[in-house]
């Protein structure tokens, strides 16, 4: 078992860690024992081999690093499906709208009726299925909606059906926001608590891996359509390709049926903030309940704003380079494959970095990058015609998009505990319902300058370097350079760690434990 630390309030803890006192969902203490399971091998037979042992008892809340390495590289595969899930998604709702409608306005359609899906899920039945049932049966709803979203798309290709294609959408974004809303917590409370932002970064990164994978397969080989075939036969050749990935959903859901994953109880989440300065838990900032959840609510707001900026930039991607870059038009697709290249890499560096320095830098760091490079663009789209320039800054703006979806996430979670916890990884998810909002916004301000599109384009990407300003630019400067959200997220080091378990008694041949706590 890992090491316990005494109360975050720094009372006397008699029973050192045996026990833990905690408060349960209605704020009563009370005790809960837990005791050191049985010994059990682990892979290979080694009963002393700490990797994670798949029948363990543990809490994902109490998994050491090492630990937390088996069940985390299995809920990333969740991530990666997603991730190519969306790219694929992308593809088709471009070559759905060239084929039945041919407008923008449709195409926005299409996006919104997929991220409406997680307005409405997180707070409903996936929220209430999470809280109540678990990582594990979560997973496993998620990925049936998913796969029943995949499934009623055959019906509207052969009807050829724009609603049809809406509620197809729709579903698939319910699946898939049911599916975030535990995976992201999971991946970021299973281990040391320190690690949020880093691990789920990480993870993500597998998520953006299959978004630059699937548009690349979809081009050239799934989605591959010859010039001589007829929209009905293309249409047909898509259906077989939905027709596996719903399968593949089914699949992967037994999977996770038979696959036990470490849970974690409210109980076992008000220990997730053990690691912090006790000053940061005082009595006065617990009793204020909007003081409470500033963290959180500012974080949805942030949620909101990146994710509406980012389908704008998904979305209107390939026009910013046709109006202001009209020689690359043929080029268009390898751009846009490398700008999802380079959120990947930044991800993956990004969590990488976050192990060696605190995750709130690299946040105001990529955040402020993100407002500045949308600045730029907008200045260079009234004051040059170099196409290089503008391609370059339109994939510098992908690349410090990158850790700002994972890093917002565990960041908001902070100085939260018990079901609040689960609460607050649901309204985290609500928040990317943003990107069913702010692009029809943006396309309403486009088509008021129309018939001149580079000037619409000009004026409307304005709203882009407003939202990553008062979004995710907001929230980091105030995570940064507000003292008491900054205690939030600021650990204790080794050393303060073990003179807390000194003063509290808990000293002893356990003492060694709290190298793996904080490894």
């Amino acid at each position: 078992m890992g090491p316990r630390s005494p109360r975050a309030n720094g009372g006397q803890n008699h029973h050192g860690l045996d026990s833990w006192r905690h408060e349960d969902s209605v704020g009563s203490a009370h005790h809960s024992e837990f005791r050191q399971p049985s010994p059990n091998p682990g892979f290979g037979g080694d009963p002393n081999n700490n990797f994670y042992q798949l029948h363990s008892s543990k809490s994902a809340v109490e998994l050491s690093a090492y630990e937390s390495v088996a069940p985390v590289a299995i809920v990333t595969i969740l991530f990666f499906l997603w991730g190519f899930a969306s790219g694929l998604l992308s593809v088709l709702n471009n070559r759905i709208n060239s084929t039945i409608k041919n407008t923008e306005g449709a195409l926005i359609g299409l996006h919104s009726a997929y991220y409406g899906g997680y307005f409405v899920g997180p707070l409903t039945f996936s929220g209430y299925i999470f809280r109540h049932y678990g990582f594990r049966i979560t997973f496993i709803v998620g990925l049936v909606i998913y796969g029943v979203g995949c499934i009623v798309f055959w019906p509207c290709g052969v009807l050829q059906t724009y609603p049809g294609f809406i509620i197809s959408n729709f579903i698939s974004g319910l699946g898939v926001a049911t599916i975030e809303v535990a995976a992201n917590l999971f991946v970021a409370i299973c281990g040391p608590p320190e690690h949020w932002e880093a691990r789920l970064n990480l993870s993500q990164g597998a998520q953006a891996i299959g978004n630059v994978f699937a548009p690349i397969l979809a081009d050239k080989v799934i989605f591959r359509r010859d010039e001589r075939s007829s929209n009905t036969e293309w249409l047909i050749s898509v259906q077989w390709g939905y027709l596996g990935v719903a399968f593949f959903d089914f699949a992967l859901a037994l999977f996770f049926w038979y696959v036990p994953l470490p849970e974690c109880k409210d109980a076992d989440l008000t220990r997730v903030n053990r690691w912090r300065p006790a000053r940061s838990l005082d009595e006065k900032s617990q009793k204020r309940l909007v003081g409470k959840k500033a963290l959180l609510l500012i974080g949805v707001w942030a949620q909101f704003c990146y994710t509406g900026a980012q389908e704008i930039i998904t979305v209107n991607g390939p026009n910013l380079i046709n109006i202001f870059s009209p020689s690359y038009v043929n080029k268009t697709n390898t751009y846009l494959w490398s700008a999802e290249g380079l959120l990947a890499f930044g991800r993956l560096a990004g969590g990488v970095g976050m192990f060696y320095f605190p995750a709130r830098w690299w946040y105001l760091i990529f955040a402020s990058g993100c407002v500045i490079t949308s600045t730029l663009l907008v200045g260079l789209q009234y004051t040059t015609t170099n196409a290089e320039a503008i391609i370059a800054l339109r994939m510098l703006l992908q690349f410090f998009e990158s850790i700002l979806f994972p890093t917002i996430f565990a960041i908001s979670l902070r100085g939260l505990s018990g079901r609040n916890v689960k609460w607050g990884a649901s309204w985290q998810v609500l928040g990317v319902c943003g990107g069913a909002v702010w692009p029809p916004i943006y396309q309403a301000i486009r088509n008021r300058y129309e018939p001149n599109n580079s000037m619409g384009s000009r004026v409307a990407w304005v709203l882009v370097v407003v939202l990553f300003s008062v979004g995710p630019g907001l929230q980091a400067f105030l995570v940064n350079f507000k003292p008491s959200w900054r205690q939030k997220l600021d650990g204790l080091s080794k050393r303060k760690l073990r003179e807390r378990y000194e003063s509290d008694g808990t000293i002893g041949g356990r003492l060694d434990r709290v190298n793996d706590h904080v490894a």
